[in-house]
């Protein structure tokens, strides 16, 4: 078999959307006002022998030249800033060099640092979103080949000072420093000047933010003449297509379309930053056509929230989690966005998985058997598993495990029952018990009780196990939060309401039902004191189950899942 290089094996690759409809797309900064009618005209009007020969590139170079008033051998057009890094590392960095920029930024550097087999190091901010200048000057010494800094940044949204930028190029004299201005047109602050003031400083610009042309691929290095000759020798002679060349030429000739762009994405960027005061926790500072947002443990809900309605925003994760990166759009879909956010708060089910949402008969109730089994060499009924569960106190299956173990005076160390049980249930990334389970609700059920009702889940799964059998059965999109073991301290488990608590602290509902099926369940319901409803799991339907949830302040118990949207119609 052939193999890849080894170094690239564990490369994440950049995420590439699939292609779906949404009524507003606000997750990847392109310009939602549109390009130029200039450029839709040129693209129109193409001459189709510009299609059959190889492009040439000399009105796009002068035209950008002319826009930017640098000389033309100071400018190389690429496919994209994409292709601008990947030129960069192709031309300047060698196996083991080292390159330092700052965390959250754009993740393709990144990636090409690891083709090329370069040590990428990242400062993270202390304060959002403040540049980390002392940390990041510290860092800088004469090994450091590569220093990348984007202003305005992504998903930050700040500009870097020009105190700050000098003194990490006074730093490093002799380390090629690349400034990405991708957002730069809406800031009013580029220094695409500096190539001639510093011999080691490149500066990459992108067409697709600012003059609406993601989908054509296009963008420019500018730099000295020395650096653009070294990297034109690597660069591919044809890579922009003669389409994105010519219309390049038609919105670089429209500085007015520009300037009309940025004032409604202003207007519209005031707006949100006002209305979004009394819904999110903070609205950060932009200097860019997006805005950072926290939103604070509600962020993976109102995330949710939009997609239902077909609105995509960037839920980011790390130093920045809680945070949208958001798009700014027109002013009229800003007021659609705020609107949808406004919108009344629906009562809200909260859901266990185990015998109310997922048949675990076949998976959980097995995996304790065989476990047990394997330390005691002995067999155990499902019976007898569901009388201990109906005793109360035995939510988690490890602990239940162990106490059938140790009624038989057969001692095994917990950490031992755990490891065994993990492997017989999940295996290796899924491919053990939990293979058996049967969804009990359908999606088009589901979907149904979320017209009315806000859906979550509070489980005594593992984080791993509970979002394997979401994404699995396709409606992982239909609950926020979901809360696990894993999100509890562990003397908070079920029956303490912990995990209930949690989610009405989140979402702060009107109205709340929680949905179990065993006795712990009903006993977390009442003592967070919300209405509690027992569902019978397919593997007890028994009447002593049915007076035990009830006995425990069931407000009722159902047959399935499936009577609820009858029972709460009722």
């Amino acid at each position: 078999m052939v193999s890849a290089k080894k170094h690239i094996e564990d490369i994440i690759p950049y995420p590439v959307e699939p292609e779906v409809e949404w009524d507003l797309k606000l997750d990847f900064n392109e310009n939602l006002i549109g390009p130029s009618p200039k450029v839709i005209k040129a693209i129109k009007n193409i001459n189709p022998a510009k299609i059959k020969f190889y492009p040439t590139y000399e009105r796009l170079i002068k035209s950008i030249s002319e826009y930017n008033k640098i000389p033309s051998d100071n400018i190389i057009a690429v496919n994209g800033t994409d292709e601008g890094y990947r030129y960069i590392f192709d031309a300047y960095c060698n196996l083991g060099d080292n390159v330092l920029t700052v965390t959250p930024a754009f993740s393709m550097p990144k990636i090409y640092a690891q083709i090329a087999n370069c040590n990428y190091k990242e400062i993270p901010y202390k304060e959002k979103w403040i540049f980390p200048i002392k940390e990041f000057i510290e860092e800088i010494d004469s090994s450091i080949k590569l220093i990348i800094i984007t202003s305005p940044n992504s998903p930050t949204g700040e500009l870097i000072s020009d105190e700050n930028l000098k003194k990490i190029i006074e730093k490093a004299p002799n380390t090629l420093i690349v400034i990405d201005e991708t957002y730069a047109n809406y800031a009013d602050k580029t220094y695409v000047n500096y190539p001639q003031k510093y011999k080691n400083v490149l500066v990459l610009k992108s067409m697709s933010k600012d003059f609406a042309t993601a989908g054509l691929r296009l963008g420019y290095i500018i730099s000295t003449k020395k650096i653009i000759t070294n990297i034109k020798r690597i660069a591919s002679p044809y890579s922009v297509n003669a389409i994105a060349a010519i219309a390049g030429v038609a919105a670089l000739s429209d500085k007015n379309h520009v300037e009309k762009v940025k004032k409604e994405i202003e207007k519209s960027k005031k707006y949100l930053t006002e209305a979004l005061k009394d819904i999110a926790i903070k609205v950060y500072p932009s200097q860019t056509n997006f805005l950072c947002i926290d939103f604070g443990e509600k962020a993976e809900y109102l995330y949710k929230k939009l997609i239902r309605n077909k609105i995509k925003t960037k839920l980011l994760t790390g130093i920045a989690k809680n945070c949208f990166r958001l798009t700014i759009p027109a002013l009229k879909d800003s007021k659609k966005l705020i609107r949808i956010l406004r919108e009344k708060q629906k009562p809200l089910i909260v859901f266990d998985m185990d015998g109310v949402l997922i048949n675990a008969s076949n998976s959980y109730r097995v995996a304790i058997q065989k476990t047990f089994e394997f330390f005691s060499g002995k067999k155990v009924s499902l019976e007898k598993i569901q009388e201990y569960k109906n005793q109360g106190g035995y939510n988690n299956d490890w602990i239940l495990t162990q106490k059938l173990l140790t009624d038989e005076k057969i001692k095994v160390k917990y950490e031992d029952i755990v490891k065994k049980f993990n492997e017989i249930y999940f295996g290796n990334a899924g491919n053990g018990l939990i293979k058996n389970e049967e969804w009990l609700i359908s999606r088009q059920e589901l979907e149904k009780l979320s017209l009315k009702y806000d859906l979550a889940i509070f489980t005594g799964r593992q984080k791993k196990e509970a979002m394997y059998a979401l994404k699995n059965a396709n409606v992982e999109d239909l609950f926020e939060p979901i809360i696990t073991m894993d999100d509890v301290p562990e003397d908070k488990q079920k029956p303490h309401p912990e995990g209930l608590e949690k989610i009405k602290q989140i979402l702060n509902p009107e109205k709340c039902w929680y949905l179990g099926d065993t006795r712990d369940d009903i006993k977390a319901g009442i003592a967070a004191n919300i209405a509690t409803i027992g569902i019978l799991p397919p593997q007890d339907q028994s009447n002593e189950l049915k007076n035990i949830l009830k006995s425990e302040g069931a407000m009722v118990v159902l047959n399935s899942a499936k009577e609820l949207l009858k029972f709460l119609e009722k």
